[in-house]
């Protein structure tokens, strides 16, 4: 009786300490990093032409296909459908370089555009909200791929409670830290031009 008792307290000490450890292990990048805090203070329409600029730059550094056109035109997407939806657009645009590289015909598997949304995941509410994307061929166009793929990242930080780390697990799918990572860097890279660009 001694030795399962004492079998049951070893199980329980040790379930603690591996819940412990998982909760540990999850490395936030977003939350609280000085790249996210600056933005929170220049998110108002005063500094939107800037950001549309660093967008479009950054854009075109990580396509140089990309035309200067083209850059602007889904930097000034990104920022008018942010706006409309209460996201950070640098969070948007760093989602378009990493998913894409910025190329709007992109494909891999089941997910498209410049954002890659999956479309069979997506698709028994996507025509309902957006009522003209009504096949996977209509996200291969910069508007109505980033309008879904951002009513998904908004429909994630909702979800997460505003948590912008396990948002952008919901919309990869699962918790890939080297993802978070990846996308933060990229972030971070649009702050610092930001900041070169305002002088601050």
């Amino acid at each position: 009786m001694r030795n399962r008792n004492l079998f049951a307290v070893v199980a329980v000490v040790l379930w603690v300490a591996f819940s412990a450890c998982q909760a540990q292990a999850y490395t936030a990048y977003f939350s609280g990093s000085q790249a996210s805090k600056y933005m929170e203070k220049h998110l108002s329409k005063k500094y939107a032409k800037a950001r549309v600029a660093v967008m479009s730059e950054y854009f075109m550094t990580k396509n140089p296909s990309l035309s200067a056109k083209a850059a602007r035109g889904y930097a000034s997407l990104v920022e008018a459908i942010s706006d409309k939806y209460g996201l950070d657009p640098f969070l948007i645009s760093s989602i378009i370089v990493k998913e894409s590289s910025v190329r709007v015909k992109a494909k891999s598997g089941l997910a498209y555009g410049l954002m890659q949304v999956n479309w069979r995941a997506n698709k028994s509410w996507i025509p309902r909200v957006f009522p003209t994307v009504k096949s996977p061929s209509h996200l291969l166009h910069s508007r109505p791929n980033i309008y879904v793929g951002s009513y998904i990242l908004k429909d994630a930080v909702k979800r997460s409670g505003g948590n912008l780390d396990r948002a952008l697990d919901i919309y990869r799918g699962k918790n890939v830290p080297e993802y978070r990572s990846k996308l933060h860097r990229l972030y971070s890279d649009q702050v610092g031009l930001l900041k070169a660009k305002l002088g601050r």
